[in-house]
C-alpha cells in the first residue's frame, strides 16, 4: 500500500513537472515588451497545496530554471549580471511556491476553498514582489535604457511590471483557483479511496 501512494506521488509530481515545462517554454514565446508572461504558476500551486512546500519550491526552482533560459532573460539579464539573474530567477518562484504551499497547509483546516485561493494568489504576488525588489538591487541599467531619458526609473519598473505582467498572472491564478481546488478534491478523494 505505501509503495503504491508512492508511486502515485512521484507520478503526480512528475506530471506536474511536465506540464509546467511545456507552459514555461510557451511563456518563453509570449510575451508583452520585454515581459514574459509567466503561464506555468498554476502547476505551482497546484503542487504546492496536494503535496506540500516543499514539493511547491521545487516546482518553482523548475519554474525559475525555464525563466532563465528565456530568450528575453538572455538577452537582458544574463549579460549584465549572471549571478543576479541565476539567484532572482530561482528565488522568485522557488519562494513563491514555498509560500504558497504554507498558506494552503495553514489554512485548509478552516476552509480549503479560501486555502486554494490565497496560495493561487500569492504565487504571482510573491514572483512580481521579488522580481522588483531583484530589478531594484540588480538591473536598473537595464530599466534605464528601456525607460528612456529623463524617465522615473523606479516608476516605469514598478508601472510596466504591475500593470502588464502582474496583473495578468493575478488574474489566470485566481480565475483557475476554483479548478485547483476541484483537482485537489479529486486527488484526496482518490488518496481516501485507497486508504480504505
Amino acid at each position: 500500500m505505501k509503495n503504491s501512494l508512492k508511486i502515485r506521488r512521484i507520478t503526480g509530481i512528475a506530471l506536474l513537472i511536465a506540464v509546467e515545462v511545456a507552459l514555461g517554454f510557451l511563456g518563453n514565446y509570449v510575451s508583452i515588451g520585454q515581459v514574459n508572461l509567466n503561464l506555468a504558476l498554476i502547476p505551482i500551486a497546484v503542487g504546492a497545496c496536494i503535496f506540500g512546500p516543499l514539493c511547491g519550491l521545487a516546482l518553482g526552482i523548475i519554474n525559475g530554471l525555464i525563466a532563465l533560459i528565456a530568450p528575453a532573460t538572455m538577452a537582458f539579464f544574463v549579460p549584465h549580471n549572471l549571478i543576479a539573474t541565476i539567484v532572482v530567477c530561482l528565488a522568485k518562484t522557488g519562494l513563491a511556491g514555498l509560500v504558497a504551499g504554507f498558506i494552503y497547509r495553514g489554512l485548509k483546516s478552516k476552509s480549503e476553498l479560501v486555502a486554494v485561493i490565497l496560495a493561487s494568489i500569492a504565487i504571482p504576488v510573491v514572483n512580481t514582489g521579488l522580481f522588483i525588489i531583484g530589478v531594484f538591487a540588480f538591473f536598473m541599467p537595464v530599466y534605464e535604457g528601456w525607460a528612456g531619458e529623463g524617465a522615473n526609473v523606479y516608476l516605469y519598473v514598478i508601472t510596466a511590471t504591475l500593470t502588464v505582467n502582474f496583473l495578468i498572472e493575478l488574474v489566470i491564478n485566481a480565475g483557475l483557483a476554483t479548478t485547483v481546488h476541484r483537482i485537489i478534491k479529486v486527488v484526496s478523494k482518490r488518496q481516501n479511496n485507497n486508504h480504505v
